[in-house]
């Protein structure tokens, strides 16, 4: 027998947990009011998060095992983006940004 499958789930926050009950993704508003998605490794912290800013760009931080962030992609609204890679003292060790197509 097939299960019933809701049209419209409606909530403040999703998780997406594994069969122990960890925390492996998590959908829901920041502090600021912008939705993002968390991703998470099987010890349950967060490796990478994909986000919408307040202007709408969309940002994905990439994070260590340590919780550092390692990389951080951004999509402006406008054509703009831009790419930063950090080191363990998150100072920038590469860049790159386009202005527009």
């Amino acid at each position: 027998m097939t299960e019933p499958v809701a049209e419209v789930v409606r909530a403040k926050r999703f998780e997406l947990v594994d069969s122990e009950g960890k925390v492996c993704a998590t959908l829901a508003l920041g502090e600021d009011g912008c939705p993002g998605l968390h991703l998470c490794d099987r010890e349950g912290r967060e490796r990478a998060e994909l986000a919408l800013d307040m202007d709408g760009a969309l940002h994905l931080t990439m994070r260590t095992k340590s919780g550092g962030v390692f990389g951080i992609l951004g999509f402006g609204t406008d054509w703009r983006l831009g790419l930063q890679l950090f080191d363990r003292n998150r100072q920038v060790i590469w860049a790159a940004a386009h202005s527009g197509l």
